[in-house]
């Protein structure tokens, strides 16, 4: 099952054999077999091994993530898909689209994908993958449900699509997300959008330096997976780092681990010219937004600011908010009104979320996780149970 381009989209022949409106219910064992076959194949494929990326959607596939994904979610038994949902991934990140993907098809519907506008390579990968699965006959309902489609931004198939659709998913920023709000759709259409947000990492100075050797560089590693492998560009990617402690801690621990990571990106990570003219245009952005200099700390291709009126304002291809609390709840006061994850380094989410909400406070964030885990989409994202939305439940009583 090939792409479809712009214009064979356009023409469509998307429609060749597809089901449109086709439903089936919620996690039927043939959806289940599919994902779990397609985490066995990702997770043992050489070339889906080198992508990290990659190879967190074949473990998000696996039958143990699906098994307690489907307990978690009240009367699975009675749920079915809606029929056709349409998904629209962000042009910039490259496996977005098929989280998206399981999501729909898990819940039971037939699914339009709209792939990453940008040609990365675990895209299309991923993509083979699952369409070596599909020539199976025994996957052939679930092909007969799938397609993986590349359109034009003002494409008048895919409005026509969305007006006749029965659910529209939607990755993108505030500007993407308005833009799809407004188009016609069926007066039941199932709408979930997902618009701008901005993540941040907390680290416990005393907590992060008392840490062996090895864990002090995985946590380099994974800090690293969490922001550079994606330019920073998804909305979990931490743009800010608290440093939790007292000075002489935080000092420390700043100098350890922007240390660990040089290591890592002198010898992986290589910012292309069109990036390094954005980020020095973010920056000139910047001071004229907050109307004065901005301290800027350039140590090891990583740019660091330290003024918490750059709050909120775009960050991206390593640079980074630093900002020193004292105390846990004084991340609180810094938290962006769309503030989505906290990672967390030298402190279990666990702490920082009993911490965050005592006295019946509210965190004012959908997820506290490890880092390396900011990019781990769940099926709870958001805060939005998706599954639960993408799915219709049919009271029996």
């Amino acid at each position: 099952m090939p792409i479809i381009d712009p214009k064979s989209f356009e023409a469509g022949h998307w429609r060749t054999g597809f089901d449109f409106n086709a439903a089936a219910a919620f996690a039927d064992d043939n959806i289940q077999q599919f994902l779990n076959a397609l985490s066995r194949v990702i997770l043992t494929d050489k070339e889906a091994r080198s992508h990290p990326d990659l190879a967190t959607f074949g473990y998000f596939c696996r039958k143990a993530n699906l098994v307690r994904a489907i307990a978690d979610l009240p009367s699975a038994a009675s749920r079915f898909g809606w029929g056709t949902v349409v998904h629209i991934a962000p042009g910039n990140i490259p496996l977005n689209f098929a989280f998206s993907f399981v999501m729909g098809l898990l819940a039971g519907n037939s699914n339009v994908v709209r792939l990453p506008s940008r040609p990365f390579s675990q895209t299309m990968l991923c993509v083979r993958l699952v369409d070596r699965l599909l020539v199976d006959p025994v996957f052939k309902p679930i092909g007969r449900r799938t397609r993986f489609v590349q359109t034009d931004r003002d494409s008048a198939a895919l409005n026509g699509l969305i007006a006749k659709a029965a659910g529209l998913v939607v990755w993108g920023g505030d500007a993407t997300v308005q833009r799809f709000r407004a188009l016609p759709k069926c007066p039941r259409c199932v709408e979930v959008y997902f618009p701008d947000r901005v993540s941040s990492l907390l680290v416990d100075a005393a907590g992060y330096l008392a840490l062996p050797e090895e864990e002090a560089r995985l946590s380099a590693r994974r800090f690293f997976n969490d922001t550079f492998l994606v330019d920073q560009n998804a909305c979990s990617s931490p743009t800010t780092v608290f440093w939790l402690g007292d000075n002489v801690d935080i000092t420390r621990a700043k100098e350890q681990f922007w240390s660990r990571l040089a290591s890592i990106l002198s010898a992986e990570y290589v910012i292309d010219p069109m990036a390094r003219i954005n980020r020095n245009l973010d920056i000139f952005r910047d001071v004229i937004t907050v109307g004065r200099a901005l301290s800027l700390t350039t140590e090891h291709d990583v740019w660091r600011l330290d003024d918490p009126e750059v709050l909120g304002l775009p960050l991206r291809f390593g640079t980074f908010l630093e900002l020193s609390v004292t105390h846990m709840t004084q991340v609180l006061r810094y938290l962006r009104p769309n503030e989505q994850t906290l990672t967390t380094l030298g402190v279990t989410p666990e702490d920082v979320f009993r911490r965050l909400a005592a006295d019946g406070r509210i965190p004012g964030i959908n997820r506290i996780v490890p880092v390396g885990n900011a990019l781990d989409i769940a099926f709870n994202w958001d805060g939005k149970e998706v599954l639960s939305i993408l799915s219709c439940r049919v009271q029996v009583s």
